[in-house]
Formats: structure tokens, C-alpha cells, sequence
């Protein structure tokens, strides 16, 4: 392992990378690890095989739909803790980024994407689902116009070429390429003072972060629901 790879704290999704308590408690406990340690200087995250995150366990979910809007409130607050983490979070696409996966991608400070396998997509018009306030805050924020109709407004899937030519991404390339492509764009913001660049981050992202951290509740327009057909 090279010095510089040896910086670098890598939290693995395994297999389809769906998000249920566990996963996402799990998450946190690593990041606090590296919160912890000084000499890591970025997180890096990725899937296994051909998936990066599914998004929400949704058999979990449909399973204890008592718990179902707090769950998803609480997977924002993953969100937000990226947008303010004190070393640069960078996601590695190696396979399909669907929902909750595509959004934390958008909240990672860099992105890259593998080009021969694997789809950014924000799924839910075709699978009868809304988002919520905090959802779509956080994709206002990160996607252009253009990028949103074709995404989530469309269900469009976005191959790693087309995830860049929309901003995305910030690059594409192979599999066997993306944790060097990772080390290579990220190089920038790592090693930056800790405390200094998640403040600077805070005040870029304070009235997003805001709202994701907040207790407020999401309106009925918006609320995550399973629509009737």
C-alpha cells in the first residue's frame, strides 16, 4: 500500500449497498473512526460487484412502516454529515448508484464513475414514490435544471458519461482506475486543516445543512409515501 493510499479510510458497501439501521448506524460509527484519526485525509466509499448503493432497504421499510419517515429523515442526516465532514468524501461509482445511493453521491465532495458498468438514478416516479423536503433540497442544490429533468423528473438512468457531461461526476474511467482517478481529484482539499475546511464547507452549504439537520417536519406534498396506482 502506497503513502498515500495508506491516508485513505474506505467504507465498502456490501453487496446491493441498501440502507436499513443497521447499514447506516454502521456508517457513522466508521466515520466517527476517522474523525477520530488524524491521519486520515479523505473517506472514500464504494459498492461491491455491480452495485454501489441501492438506496433504502425498502423490504426492511415496507416491513416497519412505523419507523419509515424517521428512517428516511435520518439518512438526510448522513447526507449533511458529508457536506460539512472535515477530510473530502469522494464516492467511487463503481456499479448502479439508485435513490438514497445517487443522493450520496450528490453529497460526497467528489464523484467518480465507472464508464462500462453501472447507472446514476434517481428512480422514484417510476417506482410511485415522492421526495421529501429534505431530498429534494439536497438535489436542487447539487443538479442543474437540465440535470434533474433528465434524472429524476424522467427516471432516466445515467451511464458514467452522461453523469459527467451534467456535472454529475466529476470523471469517469475503469473499474481498476477509479480509487487512482479518486486519489487524483481529490487532491486539492486533502491534507487541508480539519476544523477550517468543515467550517468553510458549513458556511457554503449552512441553509441546506440547516434544513437537513433540523427537527422540522416534511410537508404532506413531499413526504416519502407509497402513492396508490
Amino acid at each position: 500500500m502506497s503513502n498515500e493510499s495508506s491516508t485513505i479510510h474506505t467504507i465498502q458497501f456490501s453487496g446491493s449497498g441498501v440502507f436499513n439501521p443497521d447499514v447506516l448506524d454502521a456508517t457513522h460509527k466508521q466515520l466517527d473512526a476517522v474523525e477520530a484519526d488524524s491521519s486520515i485525509e479523505a473517506v472514500f466509499l464504494r459498492g461491491e460487484g455491480k452495485n454501489f448503493s441501492q438506496g433504502l432497504d425498502l423490504e426492511f421499510l415496507m416491513a416497519n412502516p412505523d419507523i419509515f419517515s424517521e428512517f428516511v429523515t435520518s439518512t438526510m442526516h448522513l447526507a449533511a454529515r458529508f457536506l460539512t465532514f472535515p477530510v473530502p468524501v469522494v464516492s467511487l461509482v463503481n456499479g448502479h448508484a439508485f435513490g438514497l445511493g445517487a443522493m450520496l453521491v450528490l453529497a460526497s465532495d467528489y464523484a467518480v464513475m465507472r464508464g462500462d458498468r453501472g447507472f446514476f438514478c434517481l428512480p422514484e416516479i417510476d417506482i410511485g414514490m415522492t421526495l421529501t423536503v429534505r431530498m429534494n433540497a439536497l438535489v436542487k442544490a447539487s443538479m442543474s435544471a437540465y440535470a434533474i429533468r433528465e434524472t429524476l423528473l424522467t427516471g432516466g438512468r445515467l451511464t458514467g458519461e452522461q453523469a459527467r457531461s451534467m456535472g454529475v461526476v466529476d470523471a469517469v474511467g475503469d473499474d481498476s482506475e477509479l480509487e487512482a482517478i479518486a486519489l487524483q481529484v481529490s487532491a486539492p482539499m486533502r491534507g487541508k486543516p480539519r476544523e477550517l475546511l468543515s467550517g468553510l464547507k458549513y458556511g457554503v452549504h449552512q441553509e441546506l445543512v440547516d434544513l437537513m439537520m433540523s427537527d422540522a417536519p416534511d410537508d404532506a406534498y413531499t413526504q416519502v409515501k407509497i402513492w396508490p396506482r
